[in-house]
């Protein structure tokens, strides 16, 4: 039989055994939360290509900047008469609520569905209205016609009121789509995304 005082020692070396391995065991780090975006994720990501369009100026410029860390795409035309106004005006609201810092990674490319009237000058005239520092692009029908297909934009210009898709991409510095947005969604809703893509 063991004795009490045996038995003692035994349960508080087992104690102390029990708090040595709690404190040298590897603690785990708490998992990372995921920030919930407003926007619609692309899982997985489509590739978003690079074409050489007219800005404003008429001087060549791409469509994505690599420099950027995020670009939101929106395509649309001068003469639209709703949606196109309400999703250039909470892009530049959203931009211009930005820090300094994340403004000078996020790029604002607004590219036209109305080549026939939208010409450099007219588009910069268009987009100065809301923010100069959206970069408005205008080209050819061929070649805007190979944008259109390439994010997959259905344009009818059969009428004045040129029919087309109104949705907002968000492209990482990677040249991915990660994240859609309709036309009406907020300026806070994309300036609250725009702070986390474009860290």
């Amino acid at each position: 039989m063991i004795s009490r005082s045996l038995a003692i020692g035994f349960a508080a070396g087992f104690v102390v055994l029990a708090l040595a391995v709690a404190l040298l065991a590897p603690r785990r780090l708490a998992p990372t939360i995921a920030v919930a975006l407003h926007g619609t994720p692309l899982n997985p990501p489509k590739v978003a290509l690079d074409f050489v369009l007219l800005d404003g100026r008429a001087r060549p410029t791409h469509l994505i900047d690599r420099a950027d860390a995020v670009t939101l795409l929106f395509f649309g035309y001068t003469h639209c008469p709703d949606a196109c106004p309400l999703a250039l005006a909470s892009l530049a609201r959203a931009y211009r609520s930005l820090d300094p810092e994340r403004r000078l990674r996020t790029r604002i490319a607004f590219v036209t569905v109305d080549p026939k009237r939208d010409r450099p000058a007219v588009m910069r005239a268009y987009a100065a209205k809301f923010d100069p520092h959206i970069v408005a692009l205008t080209g050819t029908a061929s070649e805007l016609a190979n944008v259109w297909r390439a994010y997959g934009v259905r344009v009818d210009p059969s009428k004045p009121q040129v029919g087309h898709d109104d949705t907002i991409y968000a492209i990482d510095s990677d040249a991915r789509v990660t994240y859609v947005y309709p036309p009406d969604s907020s300026a806070s809703d994309l300036a609250s995304d725009l702070r986390v893509l474009a860290r």
